[in-house]
């Protein structure tokens, strides 16, 4: 109970910011009280969290009961997987509260009762989300999880692509979640609770009696999570929602709310649902959305230009690797525990990862606005001359995404190549889906890649180059906007450094959210603290991995190089530019963002019929028409039937109101003096002739 009294005093410090900022209108204060309250809160999470994931336990209490209404209870439950997303939710809560402290000064003419008190909601319903085991309240801190998200996307009203991107995701995900209703109510009639264990117990039945409703309420779970997590198709809103919040709150969607979804399809796929023969088909099903969400996700961002939206489409591309990872381990967890837990891993793994360098790139995102007030690649240059700890760890960051070693990305990445591609070695599975899957293996290969050129195009677009003048003397980054960034930075480094600590830990998480006999933890990542070493069999070594061992030398050479260019004393001069005897301006001959991979932007981009593809995504689809019957059009037009005769009546009326008053307006002054005399008469008449 110790553990829930930590996790009832984050909610009530969350609680409190929530109403607090309500009501407070300078930008400061409230951006100090809100960090304030987040730090407490996280301190308060962190605490029971480590423990729960490092013990590998479960904490449990019902905090209230619906039972006499209806099968239901407000249970929290916190085992190792909910306690990974503790974990990560408590990081980038707080990292985000610090940042937009001083950072929503950028947006002038908005008041923070606008961001604050929705921004702590969204804090309070990602850890209801992660911590209740009832479906009722699942969907409860879901709802309130999407709600408080749409009013930071449309926290900028004037701009219409802020309107534009908040409707998009407002009807996108609620309709995901009548998909997620829909399969909540078919349960709960066959289990007659809405309690995860329950419901578990009654589709385990279902899955025998009527594999097919059992497949269709897996269909709904499935189209309900995949789209919050943003995988294309049904992810066609997020590169439009995403980059309209402050930057601050599009790191916390970045870096925490999609992986949520990712977190459900994990607990509704292997936890609330059983792990059967039956599900290996949507094991497969993942993994296939998850590799055309990494192509298109990341072929797409390569094309883009501005800051925000080229991190929300690499968004996309990202989670199809967490679901390429947890695909391929749902469908092998029974064929070959080895592999099966090697590839959950690696999913779960990458999702810890990206919560921390995605969150970092956007925070990367919104220096940039708060120095140049622009996010456009075409129109910054040279930042890291002022602000060089963003710029370092906007490196950092775009390296940690794009799996180079020795950051955190590689690691997890390394496992899901391998889990993938070793699938080739099942012959008990079909050729054709050993196929899919080594096909999966390769295009995550190769799109790396393409990640790594497109932040290369991002770190030289903004912060390599000449530094404009009029950027000289604007203001410089606040401490509470590069702490953040370093402390993200760092993290990516110390995980990607030392592997097996994370490892495992991510490992307790896959056992807890599993619920079945898994290898041994020893026996699938051997190693120590400066490297692992990964078996996809019993006393079969299939990779290792020592970062230590290949930081040193390059350590070593970079201080050689170091020293020999500070003892040498080599003369240096800067002089201009020659431009082949002509005189240009700097802006004429800067290499911008939109030039980067031209011949590759061109290559993918395409027309098909009214359709303009940039990097396979659909940037212009021409409006859907269709026509109904005058009828039926007669039926939804109130304003012919309710609204227009019911004003035309009170339009009459209103007319004869004042053609009486206009009769009788002369006549006030007569009306007031009879009623005024018979007032007295009558006063008179009742005191008996005395006043």
């Amino acid at each position: 109970m110790e553990h829930l009294s930590y996790i009832y005093a984050s909610f009530v410090a969350l609680i409190v910011s929530t109403v607090g900022t309500c009501f407070i209108k300078n930008k400061s204060v409230a951006g100090f009280s809100a960090s304030i309250l987040s730090l407490s809160s996280s301190i308060c999470l962190f605490y029971p969290a480590i423990d729960i994931v490092i013990g590998n336990k479960l904490v449990e209490q019902t905090i209230f009961s619906l039972k006499p209404l209806i099968n239901s209870s407000f249970l929290l439950s916190i085992d190792s997987l909910s306690a990974l997303f503790l974990l990560i939710i408590s990081l980038i809560s707080f990292c985000v509260s610090l940042f937009s402290w001083k950072y929503l000064n950028a947006y002038e003419s908005h008041s923070p009762i606008k961001f604050y008190p929705f921004l702590m909601l969204l804090f309070i319903s990602s850890i209801g989300v992660v911590c209740i085991k009832d479906i009722l309240f699942f969907i409860v801190f879901w709802e309130l999880m999407t709600l408080s998200s749409w009013f930071l996307i449309v926290f900028d009203r004037e701009k219409k692509s802020a309107i534009k991107g908040g409707l998009q995701y407002f009807i996108a995900t609620h309709v995901a979640t009548a998909f997620l209703i829909l399969a909540s109510v078919i349960l709960y009639s066959y289990s007659n609770d809405f309690s995860f264990t329950e419901i578990k117990k009654g589709f385990s039945l279902l899955i025998n009696t009527q594999p097919a409703l059992a497949q269709f309420i897996l269909f709904c779970i499935f189209i309900a999570f995949i789209t919050k997590a943003g995988v294309l198709p049904f992810g066609f809103w997020l590169p439009n929602a995403y980059p309209q919040p402050p930057s601050s709150a599009s790191s916390f969607f970045g870096g925490v709310m999609s992986k949520l979804a990712v977190y459900a399809i994990l607990r509704f796929f292997c936890s609330v649902t059983p792990i059967t023969l039956n599900s290996q088909i949507w094991g497969l099903i993942v993994a296939v959305a998850g590799t055309i969400s990494i192509f298109v996700g990341t072929i797409a961002a390569l094309t883009q230009d501005e800051t925000k939206r080229l991190m929300s489409f690499h968004a996309i591309g990202q989670v199809g690797y967490m679901l390429l990872g947890i695909g391929v381990g749902i469908y092998f967890i029974n064929i070959n525990p080895f592999l099966g837990t090697v590839a959950m891993v690696g999913g779960l793994f990458h999702v810890l990862n990206n919560s921390i360098y995605k969150s970092l790139l956007f925070l990367n995102a919104g220096s940039i606005f708060y120095k140049t007030k622009t996010t456009d690649l075409n129109k910054v240059e040279g930042l890291i001359k002022v602000m060089p700890l963003a710029g370092i760890t906007a490196l950092i960051g775009s390296l940690s995404i794009a799996g180079v070693p020795p950051f955190n990305g590689f690691v997890s990445k390394l496992l899901i190549f391998e889990s993938s591609i070793w699938s080739a070695k099942q012959s008990e599975v079909f050729l054709l889906i050993r196929i899919v899957f080594i096909i999966s293996g390769i295009i995550s290969i190769f799109i790396s890649a393409v990640t790594l050129a497109s932040f290369l195009k991002f770190v030289n677009s903004a912060f390599m180059g000449k530094l404009p003048d009029m950027l000289e003397q604007k203001r410089k980054l606040p401490w509470s906007m590069n702490v953040p960034q370093l402390m993200l930075a760092f993290i990516c480094l110390f995980t990607g450094l030392f592997p097996l600590i994370p490892l495992n830990i991510v490992y307790n998480a896959v056992v807890a959210s599993t619920g079945i006999s898994l290898p041994e933890f020893s026996s699938v990542f051997t190693g120590n603290i400066a490297g692992a070493d990964i078996n996809f069999c019993k006393d079969c070594l299939a990779g290792s991995w020592f970062p230590i061992f290949v930081m040193i030398p390059i350590l070593i050479l970079c201080v050689i190089i170091f020293s020999f260019e500070k003892y040498a004393q080599a003369p240096k001069r800067e002089v201009q530019t020659w431009y082949g005897g002509k005189e240009h301006l700097a802006e004429e001959v800067t290499y911008r963002g939109h030039s980067f991979y031209q011949p590759f932007k061109d290559m993918v981009s395409f027309r098909i019929g009214k359709i303009q593809f940039k990097g396979f995504y659909p940037v212009n689809l021409p409006p859907i028409r269709f026509s109904l019957p005058k009828c039926f059009l007669k039926i939804f037009n109130m304003d012919e039937w309710l609204y227009y005769p019911c004003a035309k009546q009170f339009s009459k009326l209103a007319e004869k109101l004042n053609t009486i008053y206009k009769y009788i307006t002369e006549k006030y002054i007569i009306w007031l003096i009879a009623g005024s005399i018979f007032v007295i008469v009558l006063m008179v008449y009742l005191a008996g002739g005395r006043i």
